[in-house]
């Protein structure tokens, strides 16, 4: 059975490889795609980059094709538009670090299997490796048998008390794992329940479930279901909660999996979760709160008692995944060296090794810090919410590609030359020692900040013939990072903040995660600066949204030879003459754009390119009207959904035919890209004729 279903994937696996884009040469001799918007590839096929599987990756770690080596099952279970179950094929056998093959889809619709893709969680039993969740509406605890032979089709259900339906019916989260947690041989159940929340059935029993869910206790928990039948047929008591010895619940205060495993081989089950410090412990580090946190067991096999729990360190430095947010975990020895490891997945789609030493120190088992593992490069990509510029950066003649992303780091892909470019891995580009915006404030009264979105423009600044970068962050702190280098060779300075002579009080926005003091630029968040020479006049100015959301110009002075920015004027406008209102909502729902100007029709005027639901609009440029750019909405540029927050299209002509093409950041961290044959196309939604004018009012999806 297995080398059936071994042959059968592997055979998949080669469609999929192989199956490669489609390009021919255009009558100008020009190599050219042919299918349309499509992931931009590497097109280099020996280079090895990070694994990455989408956004939001939850690992499950299992030999899948049966030869022998743990290879990794991904749920992508956060995106929008993209989302499903992945197998990377280890292709490098049992070892620690092994290269996989590049992702095969197995499922496409996360749903279908589970609830939302977040609340996978692989069990063992013997030589059978399983998959639990719930099902899609939570009503269900559904057992997937034999995941590497079955592919996630024999599935069926673990019967629970009510007293168990009520931890799964009303916790938003719940995630199930078996193992014997009592030391009497047989798999028992675990569960980590997350944030309760109500019923919301209809019909037949929902007033008898709405009641139910006000008697019962609703707080985050871990808790125990003892196991009284036998592996082959269980039967499930009630659920008990765990708590540590001084009486509070294991699991309070902490991000929560069933993470359970001995990881000290003393022969019982500890557990790890994630947080802040709980016994005082202090560190140089600029989080708080995103810790792995070991409890031992200092009790017995078959009655538990768990310490108050300790940071997990690499000597001095506490272990931390590089992002911050939703990170996905679980207990596996991975290299099969006789210690439990952590295999972890982040929003970002990487997956890392955190390696148990088999050291303790102080009590604690000692772990390396992440380290992500690597694959067979195929499509560009930058971890997750990718904004991506256009720019020859390293100024050898050929346009590179510059990106931030939702950690806050921004990236350097090199264009290594060709028609069909080849890409060389993303380099992290370095200002001022560091490699990573995360503003020092986070919304008020909430939790460390974990964000960058770095949001980024590219180019000449400050007249100085070298390129800068302009970054507007997850605040909305729009900073300029300085090139002190040369043109062949980039560096960056620590970030400053971009100033505006401001005529009287500063404007900012009424909602904003972030703050300023003085004259500094304080921009709805998630918005990209946009360089560009407005008035013609000789200097550089700043385009982007203003505080109420409309799209204006900071126009450029220069006095005493040094520059300064002007209040932002609104002019951007319709035939109308009315201001351009780019993002009509408010809260955290403002910003959140994307804008590029460039000739998109091939008429000699720089167009609005900009983000949208689903993909990407397009504003014509009419000419300047009374100092004014008038502007008239033509609709989509690209109808097919890639997002779920928002995308970053920016125009590029890699193949230097003259005709601008589309490159598109998006949440799965992903580039999307359309080579177009003729600036008569102006959307992918037409197939014959030039683009009209929408006959419906621009307005913010």
């Amino acid at each position: 059975m297995r080398t059936t279903v071994k042959i059968v994937l592997l055979l998949l696996i080669a469609v999929i490889l192989f199956g490669c884009t489609e390009n021919k040469k255009s009558s100008t001799g020009i190599n050219i795609y042919t299918s349309g918007i499509h992931k931009l590839e590497y097109n280099n096929q020996e280079l090895l980059v990070d694994l990455d599987a989408g956004f939001k990756i939850l690992p499950m770690p299992m030999d899948f094709d049966g030869d022998g080596d743990y290879d990794l099952v991904l749920s992508e279970s956060g995106a929008y538009a993209e989302a499903g179950i992945f197998y990377f094929e280890n292709i490098s056998g049992n070892v620690e670090m092994p290269v996989f093959r590049r992702g095969a889809k197995i499922s496409y619709e996360r749903r279908r299997l589970g609830s939302d893709g977040a609340n996978f969680e692989v069990s063992v039993v013997g030589n059978h490796t399983h998959v639990l969740t719930p099902d899609n509406v939570s009503e269900r605890l559904l057992i997937y048998k034999d995941v590497p032979q079955n592919v996630f089709w024999d599935d069926n259900e673990l019967k629970l008390t009510e007293k168990g339906y009520d931890i799964l019916h009303f916790h938003k989260n719940t995630q199930w794992k078996l193992v014997d947690f009592d030391g009497d041989g047989i798999k028992d159940l675990v569960c980590s329940a997350v944030s309760s929340r109500s019923s919301r059935l209809r019909g037949a029993g929902s007033n008898e479930r709405t009641k139910r869910y006000a008697g019962v206790d609703k707080h985050s928990k871990l808790v125990f279901l003892k196991n009284t039948g036998s592996n082959d047929n269980p039967v499930f008591g009630d659920p008990v909660e765990i708590v540590k010895e001084n009486g509070e619940s294991l699991a309070k205060g902490l991000a929560i999996k069933p993470m359970f495993a001995d990881y000290d081989n003393d022969g019982d089950l500890d557990f790890i979760g994630i947080g802040k410090a709980q016994n005082g412990e202090t560190f140089d580090v600029p989080w708080k709160k995103s810790f792995f946190i070991y409890f031992e067991n200092i009790g017995t096999k078959s009655a538990y008692k768990f310490s108050t729990g300790k940071v997990i360190t690499d000597g001095k430095m506490p272990v931390m995944m590089e992002s911050r947010a939703t990170i996905h975990t679980t207990a596996i020895d991975w290299d099969k060296d006789g210690f439990t490891d952590i295999i972890a997945g982040d929003e970002g789609g990487r997956v890392a090794l955190l390696k148990n030493t088999g050291k303790i120190v102080d009590g604690v088992p000692q772990f390396l810090q992440p380290r992500n593992f690597q694959q067979k490069a195929k499509y560009v990509d930058f971890g997750a919410l990718t904004t991506p510029r256009v720019f020859d950066w390293d100024g050898d003649g050929l346009d590179d590609i510059i990106s931030g992303n939702g950690i806050g780091n921004i990236g350097f892909f090199k264009n290594l030359g060709g028609d069909i470019p080849k890409w060389a891995a993303p380099e992290y580009i370095e200002f001022g020692g560091e490699i990573r915006i995360i503003p020092d404030e986070a919304l008020p009264n909430t939790e460390e900040p974990k964000w960058g979105y770095t949001t980024i423009d590219v180019g000449f600044w400050n007249e100085d013939n070298l390129p800068d970068i302009l970054v507007n962050d997850h605040n909305g702190n729009v900073i300029w990072l300085e090139n002190t280098g040369t043109r062949t060779s980039p560096k960056l300075a620590a970030p400053k903040p971009i100033l505006v002579e401001w005529n009287g009080e500063s404007q900012k926005p009424e909602w904003i995660p972030g703050v300023s003091t003085g004259n500094e630029l304080l921009a709805p968040w998630r918005t990209s600066p946009f360089i560009m020479d407005f008035n013609n006049d000789g200097l550089n100015d700043l385009v982007i949204l203003d505080y109420e959301g409309y799209l204006s110009v900071y126009t450029r002075f220069k006095k005493e030879e040094k520059l300064f920015l002007n209040p932002p004027e609104r002019n951007f406008v319709y035939l109308s003459g009315e201001p351009i209102l780019l993002n009509q909502r408010t809260g955290s729902s403002s910003g959140r754009l994307k804008i590029t100007f460039a000739d998109w029709d091939g008429d000699g005027l720089k167009d609005l390119v900009f983000s949208s639901k689903p993909a990407v609009d397009w504003m014509k440029n009419m000419g300047i009207k009374n100092g004014k750019m008038v502007l008239q909405y033509m609709g989509r540029v690209v109808s097919r959904t890639l997002m779920g927050h928002t995308d970053g299209p920016v125009v590029s002509d890699f193949n230097n035919d003259g005709i601008s093409d589309l490159l598109i950041g998006t949440e799965i961290g992903v580039f999307f890209y359309w080579q177009r044959t003729s600036f008569d196309v102006t959307t992918t939604m037409t197939t014959s004729g030039k683009q009209t004018p929408a006959n419906y009012k621009y307005f913010k999806r």
